[in-house]
């Protein structure tokens, strides 16, 4: 994973996305979860929340743009774009 472009970075986590995962999902789950139920006629589930923090997070300025440098040179945000072009609307034909 060291010394290795961003671009190749992407390549090898599409790859796995592709290998090892029959469904993916990228932002919008509620509507996802909609679907699901109405194409499997399963009824909604409460999930417990757990593990969550309980205190407000903050971070300073600097702390953000830090880690927006860091996703950007490790590819993070492009790979988030390739999945959801990738993968939008993929399972739209189970809706028929």
């Amino acid at each position: 994973p060291f010394n290795v472009t961003k671009e190749e970075k992407v390549r090898r986590a599409m790859g796995l996305l592709h290998r090892h995962f029959d469904v993916v999902t990228v932002g919008d789950h509620a509507t996802f979860q909609s679907r699901i139920l109405n194409w499997t006629g399963w009824t909604p589930t409460d999930i417990p929340v757990s593990n969550v923090g309980r205190r407000a997070l903050h971070f300073t300025k600097r702390e953000v743009e830090s880690l927006q440098r860091l996703l950007t040179r490790n590819g993070d945000f492009d790979f988030a774009d390739r999945a959801r072009l990738e993968y939008h609307d993929y399972l739209s034909y189970l809706d028929d």
